[in-house]
């Protein structure tokens, strides 16, 4: 499941042009993520840029000392990493280590401080992507008529299997990593004129109470 917020215990590579760098969760990695203040820091880092801590407090409404410190956890699990070509002395400047952090629920079915950690996590991000599209709904009546023309809410019913859905949703995932390499702006390059980021939520989630009994 990739998130905005959001690897493995070695730290992914920094974000390289063309190509989306990704976070991969393993158990230990996603009891760290599963913090509010946390997350939101990794989504500050990914959106805004990099940041010493005192600027991360400013953007989220939260003191330095605070900020440090769940900077230092994030960094212990490779979810950010220090930007040593900013900053003078002891000022230390952060970055995200990833573009996008993925999971899969069923890899904690067995362990119950990772799945309760899984499943406030898949939660939060859940909850964040209707916080978005409302915001969105409020600004489009102000909206460039071009971006409301190409923004998409849609509703699609299908009746599958588990292989089934996993094989859709692994050709849809093919399909936008291809995109976002496509559409990458080269380290140090311009994006085209009228360009700004975009959300993209996907889901594919069982109707409640209509799965098969097993």
């Amino acid at each position: 499941m990739p998130a905005p917020a959001q690897a493995s215990p070695t730290p992914a590579p920094g974000p390289t042009p063309g190509r989306a760098a990704v976070k991969h969760l393993d158990a230990r990695s996603l009891r760290a993520l599963a913090h509010p203040l946390r997350l939101r820091i990794v989504s500050s880092l990914r959106h805004e840029g990099p940041a010493t801590a005192t600027v991360v407090g400013q953007r989220l409404g939260e003191s330095s000392g605070s900020t440090s410190y769940h900077l230092r956890v994030l960094a212990a699990h490779g979810f950010v990493e220090e930007d040593t070509g900013r900053g003078r002395g002891r000022e230390r400047w952060w970055r995200s280590s990833a573009d996008m952090t993925s999971w899969r629920p069923d890899q904690f079915l067995d362990d119950p401080d990772a799945r309760a950690a899984e499943e406030w996590l898949t939660g939060a991000v859940a909850r964040q992507g209707m916080e978005w599209a409302d915001e969105w709904l409020r600004h489009r009546p102000e909206a460039d008529p071009a971006w409301v023309a190409a923004s998409d809410l849609s509703d699609y019913r299908v009746v599958a299997t588990p292989d089934q859905v996993r094989a859709l949703m692994d050709d849809v995932h093919a399909t936008i990593a291809r995109h976002v390499d496509a559409l990458a702006v080269p380290e140090g390059g311009a994006a085209p004129e009228g360009a700004a980021p975009v959300r993209l939520l996907v889901y594919a989630i069982p109707r409640a109470g209509q799965e098969p009994a097993r």
